[in-house]
């Protein structure tokens, strides 16, 4: 089904590794670690690893870096976004300031995924805390983009369960965006101002309404529209054309896959985030750590930075 590939791990080996995202100038690769709010740089050129923790936050649920400045970056944590710094070496990164808050009815939920469209604008999803509740249960959680001229977040959509994956597809003008509580992907068009707008269920992971043992988490696109979408509990990431058709299945020695970013010099290397939480009982080594999956024969698109008013 697939094309031979090779796949190699990637350390350290994170509870809940995140939201990996491609920085062509830096030749990195960004994620987190979602829950004890970490943020992780890969650079390829050193095979390295840096890392580095943030004083005063709870989560980090995403990161994006700021365009046109170097050692800026958008977070996510709790329901608060942020604005950090870091050199991308450094062991602690540092709060600049807080862009947007979803304010008090949403205190039992939390930011999930959150992606830069390819216009500079930041969408980011929430669901219910953990802490509050099972989100598989509640769906709290709302898909928002944040307005830099107003500073405001504005709802795209609600009664979400898990808010994850998202991608953009610039060519047919389609948001593509993953609800794993649902175990499903929407589709929307976008209008002029950014606003996801007609959704509609694109593809659904149990279609005859049985559970297939993993649900969908995060995703990314390639230049040919394809989606390829994590599989949480499937040990895998799904290739799923814009025909809705699964062309192939990659597989990674991790049970709880998070998440997946294109990357590396040519952009042809598929990044995987896993996890390593105990939810059914422990994950060992390696899962927890980044996958890089080689000589798939697709290539993926630039990552996007978010654009801020100084």
């Amino acid at each position: 089904m697939a094309e031979s590939y090779r796949v190699a791990a990637i350390p350290p080996y994170t509870e809940l590794g995140e939201g990996p995202h491609w920085d062509i100038a830096r030749q990195s690769l960004y994620y987190v670690s979602l829950t004890d709010a970490w943020i992780h740089r890969w650079d390829y050129r050193e095979g390295k690893v840096y890392s580095a923790s943030i004083d005063g936050i709870r989560f980090a649920t995403f990161i994006v870096p700021v365009k046109g400045r170097s050692d800026c970056f958008v977070i996510g944590d709790t329901i608060r976004l942020l604005v950090i710094r870091w050199d991308g070496k450094a062991s602690k990164a540092t709060i600049v300031r807080e862009l947007a808050c979803l304010g008090p009815d949403h205190v039992d939920n939390r930011f999930n995924d959150g992606k830069v469209d390819p216009w500079g604008r930041l969408y980011v999803g929430s669901m219910l805390n953990e802490s509050a509740g099972n989100p598989f249960e509640k769906a709290t959680g709302a898909l928002w983009r944040y307005c830099d001229r107003t500073g405001q977040m504005v709802e795209q959509d609600r009664n979400i369960y898990i808010s994850n994956g998202l991608a953009w597809n610039r060519a047919t003008n389609k948001f593509y965006f993953v609800d794993s509580g649902a175990n499903h992907i929407k589709e929307y068009d976008i209008d002029l101002d950014g606003n996801l707008i007609n959704p509609r269920i694109w593809y659904d992971f149990k279609p005859d309404g049985a559970d297939p043992g993993y649900f969908g988490d995060g995703m990314t696109i390639d230049s040919e529209g394809n989606l390829y979408v994590a599989c949480f509990n499937g040990y895998k990431v799904v290739k799923i054309s814009p025909e809705k058709k699964i062309l192939a299945e990659y597989k990674v020695p991790a049970k709880q896959v998070t998440s997946a970013s294109f990357g590396g010099p040519k952009l042809d290397d598929l990044f995987v985030t896993t996890a390593a939480k105990n939810l059914t009982g422990p994950q060992e080594e390696p899962a927890g750590a980044v996958f890089k999956i080689s000589g798939i024969g697709a290539k993926g698109l630039a990552m996007n930075e978010v654009v801020l008013k100084d």
